[in-house]
């Protein structure tokens, strides 16, 4: 198989060899060197035509340097012998001019991933751009002729993509690993048009390994109902109201309460769950766990950018938190020991131990109320918890959606959304780092008509 990437983990574990090898000869104390490489093929079709094809590349070297305490960090897309020194000159100049600061010094060799195990994140598709070509407008065709009596769909944009990638970490401690992954994926975003106006949506799929990817098909139907479904909106009144967030928009809760648990906001109490650890946070039926090693999961990875690994544990225990997301100078600065977080979150499922169901079933629990399917624009207030997002979605009588709605806000505060979490679905979807089903609130405002 003709591989997309021409380096390898021994080439960028050279690179950022060199970078910190050469950081030490010039003075340093400490050096930390990341390198990378990755290329990509991506292919968008529109009205029966291509739209764009691209085949692209990149590589860089990011270099941190100490003088004692002090770190400067410079980084180069070139990665000759010259540039490298060159970035770490700059570093190493950086770093005179910066405060002192022992909590951001790199982690010690012994609480590094040196013979963790690495998941499998490797999977090239061998997929030319030929056959991207021809998936990209099977997509369009499939919008297309969805169209009928009184509405016309049109593509805005039917895409697949397919790219791989390979990193490195070295640091004057001794270590030095790296490893290859992929990354593919399929979208499709749909218009919808009739007499009174038009709507578009989307539909998407990503996964390291192609032969995953969510059939053009069944994204051109979920793209197209989407869509369509917004056709008609109307206005409800201002009231309070359960409201049931589809997995894509329930995901904003969980990164909400995600960036709440995280190590700059603990550190600092600029969070509405401050010393969170122990204490409830969500609803006594959720659980929330956290896994590095998931074969070819999208957040999965033997260590962070500091070179510590995650692990397999529960976030969220019966509603209580029982772990946060640390690096290691917020961990120092917290007393505690790195997560392995310091990119942020490992994969992350959420789930619930009460009576769960499919979204129709979490309809008929509503009775009446709002679904959302997608957020348009809003805010979280990190430290006071404060939660309000203009909305799409649909309004539900009876256990049913009724008709679309326009002109809508929804808000709450993050503290009660998530202890008023009533039920989560077996529509499990996962964005990201994030799966979840869709999730069901008790009460929450309802801004609309007056």
């Amino acid at each position: 198989m003709t591989r997309l990437l021409a380096a390898d983990v021994a080439d960028m574990e050279d690179i950022a060899g060199q970078a910190v090898a050469i950081a030490r000869r010039i003075g340093a104390d400490h050096a930390v060197a990341s390198a990378s490489a990755g290329a990509g093929v991506r292919v968008t079709a529109r009205a029966g035509a291509t739209d764009t094809a691209l085949r692209d590349a990149g590589q860089g070297l990011t270099v941190t340097v100490y003088r004692g305490t002090r770190g400067g960090t410079a980084s180069t897309a070139a990665l000759d012998r010259h540039a490298i020194a060159e970035a770490v000159d700059e570093a190493y100049a950086m770093a005179a001019l910066v405060g002192e600061d022992p909590d951001a010094l790199p982690p010690f060799l012994a609480d590094m991933a040196v013979d963790t195990p690495l998941p499998p994140l490797d999977a090239p598709s061998g997929v030319d751009i030929a056959r991207l070509r021809t998936m990209a407008l099977e997509g369009d065709a499939l919008i297309r002729a969805a169209s009928g009596p009184g509405m016309t769909l049109e593509t805005v944009s039917s895409g697949v993509s397919s790219s791989e990638g390979v990193h490195a970490l070295a640091t004057s401690a001794g270590f030095c690993r790296g490893q290859t992954y992929s990354n593919h994926g399929r979208w499709l975003v749909a218009l919808a048009r009739d007499a009174d106006g038009a709507v578009n949506d989307s539909a998407d799929s990503s996964d390291r390994r192609f032969d995953r990817l969510i059939p053009t098909q069944l994204l051109a139907d979920r793209a197209v109902a989407r869509a369509a479904g917004q056709l008609g909106a109307r206005a409800v009144p201002g009231q309070r109201a359960p409201v049931l967030f589809e997995p894509r928009a329930a995901i904003a809760v969980i990164g909400s309460l995600v960036n709440a648990l995280s190590g700059n906001p603990q550190l600092r109490g600029a969070t509405f769950l401050p010393d969170a650890l122990g204490k409830a946070a969500a609803a006594p039926h959720l659980d929330m766990y956290e896994n590095p090693y998931e074969p070819f999961g999208p957040a999965s990875g033997g260590f962070d950018r500091e070179g510590i690994a995650g692990r397999c544990r529960t976030i969220i225990r019966a509603g209580t938190v029982e772990g946060l997301f640390l690096g290691t100078r917020s961990a120092r600065r917290l007393g505690m020991a790195s997560t392995g977080n310091a990119d942020g979150p490992w994969n992350l499922a959420l789930t619930s131990r009460a009576e769960r169901g499919s979204f129709a079933d979490l309809c008929r629990r509503m009775g009446r109320g709002l679904i959302v399917r997608r957020l348009n624009g809003g805010a979280a207030d990190p430290v006071t918890g404060n939660w309000t997002y203009a909305v799409a979605g649909a309004w539900v009588e009876g256990g049913s959606p009724v008709h679309a709605v326009t002109d809508v806000t929804v808000g709450g505060n993050l503290r009660d959304m998530l202890t008023g979490i009533v039920a989560v679905g077996d529509d499990v979807e996962r964005h990201g780092a994030f799966s979840t089903g869709s999730i069901l609130i008790d009460v929450m405002q309802i801004g609309g008509a007056p």
